[in-house]
């Protein structure tokens, strides 16, 4: 199957096998012409839904309860769907990218799928259903502004991928206090993949930088309007996953700072 054909079909997919398709034998001979995927078609029950203020994560204190950390790793669940449907869509809108850069970005949309999988295997040990929950569109809201790879590894790689080396290590952490050992060892397992997808981004922006720019003038320079740095952050910033994808110490107090 062609990379072209594979992510319109994630994009097109009405069941989320269909998202989740992981073809024997893939090739990237014939990326057609830039194709750009206004909005995702989604499986019935998962569908995007309005978000409101009192709709946030339970707080770690919550973590005792089975069902509060099921709302977690739904969540969780969503996002790296929603990872899955962006990265498919960077393949069709760039497809005179690099050759290396595509094949990274595709190696990366498996892990993406692979976990959206682990997510629901758990979510299911635990009585809950994938779509039990609500499921949002926000990070889908970025994709208009993503018009270059740089803009792709800005907004995903060094952003979005980048807080989840401080969101997977925290909330694997509360949830092995609370005796959930099985969702700790999946967000370590979350963790180790994220910190290879951040090492992806980071390689990249030595690429794409220009000689008159600094690499964090050129991340900030190509970052949505609507997404701050502080977003590549969680509540706290861990530095050693940081250090492992490669990203300088400089960049990281610079982050820091911000």
């Amino acid at each position: 199957m062609e990379v072209r054909e594979w992510c319109q079909r994630i994009l097109s997919a009405d069941t989320l096998e269909e998202k989740l398709l992981d073809p024997e034998e893939l090739s990237d001979l014939n990326p057609g012409p830039p194709l750009i995927w206004k909005e995702p078609v989604r499986p019935a029950g998962l569908g995007f839904q309005r978000r409101t203020r009192k709709e946030k994560l339970p707080p770690l204190c919550d973590h005792r309860h089975t069902d509060k950390r099921a709302i977690c790793l739904h969540r969780f669940a969503g996002h790296e769907l929603l990872a899955v449907e962006m990265m498919a869509h960077a393949l069709l809108a760039f497809p005179n990218a690099p050759t290396n850069f595509r094949k990274g970005l595709i190696h990366t949309l498996k892990e993406e799928q692979e976990h959206v999988k682990l997510y629901c295997n758990r979510l299911k040990e635990m009585g809950v259903s994938f779509g039990d929950h609500p499921l949002y569109r926000h990070f889908w809201n970025h994709t208009p502004y993503i018009r270059s790879p740089l803009h792709y590894i800005s907004v995903m790689s060094l952003t979005l991928e980048m807080a989840n080396l401080d969101f997977a290590p925290l909330y694997g952490a509360s949830f092995e206090k609370h005796g959930d050992i099985k969702s700790s060892e999946l967000m370590a397992t979350i963790l180790n993949d994220e910190i290879r997808h951040v090492r992806f981004g980071w390689r990249w922006l030595q690429h794409y930088k220009k000689e008159e720019l600094s690499t964090w003038q050129t991340w900030l320079q190509s970052l949505p309007p609507y997404l701050s740095p502080k977003r590549a952050v969680g509540f706290q910033l861990n530095e050693e996953p940081r250090i492992k994808a490669g990203v300088s110490t400089e960049w990281i107090e610079q982050l820091r700072l911000a």
